[in-house]
């Protein structure tokens, strides 16, 4: 008897956990869907009255593309193309709207953002809806126009591999070499980022610096990153350049982040 007075309150307790878990199962489940229609959406939005070329149109015009020591070598290079955003639309959608991420292969394919700290966009679509999956955002204390000498984008790692998910996997040399740059669409100009170092970095030891004592300081801060990089490049740098660097959760590392640092260059100078 007293076996099975025990047991009923065990079940009822297991039976109330399996239902707790599958009701957060759930509602991530929904969410993570939810976010993927807005997103749909906004990118419809976004490329409505584009005239740049399409992916498969643009690598049709690309017929052998190599990485020998770090250096890109094309065949044939496709030409410069008019900005595929309409920035128009998507400050009617959101005025916090600065720019839009895109890695050709990838789902990486969004709206970045800016507001006035760095956590209302952690869980909130562009619309401003609340959402897990959140929106790729510009550290508050960034000018928010890439003009600085580094500017941060936030973005999550996502189980089903949206957001930022992509660019954990320049943790690769052979990713690295199979995606040599990201591109980046602004109001003011479209730029193309060539990956210069991944980094592990320890969240106990690091924040980031926006202003610079000299030329020096700057170069060591980019040098450092480099030299721990998950993958080799041979892309040069000066003083005189923008870095964008691009920040997500990681579980390879205890208590860390994956930095992707990246230099901008416009696209209209970008060539192979």
């Amino acid at each position: 008897m007293k076996t099975k007075i025990l047991f009923i309150p065990i079940f009822l307790f297991s039976v109330c956990g399996c239902i707790i878990v599958g009701r957060k199962l759930f509602t991530a489940l929904h969410e993570y869907k939810a976010g993927e229609e807005i997103y749909e959406n906004i990118s419809a939005a976004a490329h409505a009255d584009s005239t740049e070329e399409s992916p498969e149109s643009k690598n049709s015009d690309i017929t052998e593309i190599a990485v020998t020591e770090g250096v890109i070598d094309c065949t044939q290079t496709p030409e410069p193309a008019a900005s595929a955003i309409d920035f128009d639309a998507l400050q009617e959608i959101s005025p916090d709207v600065k720019g839009w991420i895109r890695l050709e292969g990838t789902k990486v394919d969004y709206p970045v953002v800016q507001s006035r700290d760095n956590d209302f966009y952690l869980n909130r679509a562009v619309t401003g809806e609340w959402n897990k999956v959140g929106t790729p955002f510009i550290d508050f204390r960034n000018s928010g126009d890439f003009s600085d000498p580094v500017t941060v984008i936030y973005g999550h790692y996502m189980g089903d591999g949206s957001m930022f998910t992509a660019f954990h996997d320049y943790k690769s040399q052979k990713f690295f070499e199979e995606h040599p740059f990201i591109d980046l669409y602004t109001p003011a100009g479209d730029y193309r980022l060539l990956p210069v170092a991944g980094v592990f970095q320890n969240v106990e030891y690091w924040d980031f610096t926006f202003d610079y004592e000299s030329d020096a300081a700057f170069l060591y801060q980019i040098d450092t990153w480099k030299a721990l990089s998950t993958f080799k490049s041979y892309t040069e740098y000066t003083a005189e350049d923008r870095f964008v660097v691009l920040t997500l959760c990681t579980y390879d590392v205890e208590n860390s982040r994956f930095l992707l640092v990246g230099k901008l260059k416009e696209k209209d100078e970008f060539v192979y």
